[in-house]
């Protein structure tokens, strides 16, 4: 298994997913939750 980090260096630790509403549509953005409790846009 390959482990992803923040530049913190803090280990990956799930994706979540966020809605969004843009031009009346509902979408699911990901976003990834490290250890220190930072979030980042993911790769869609």
């Amino acid at each position: 298994m390959c482990l992803r980090y923040n530049e913190n260096h803090s280990p990956l630790l799930k994706v979540v997913y966020s809605q969004v509403k843009a031009n009346g549509k509902t979408e699911l953005v990901p976003l990834e939750l490290y250890a220190d409790g930072s979030l980042k846009r993911g790769k869609s």
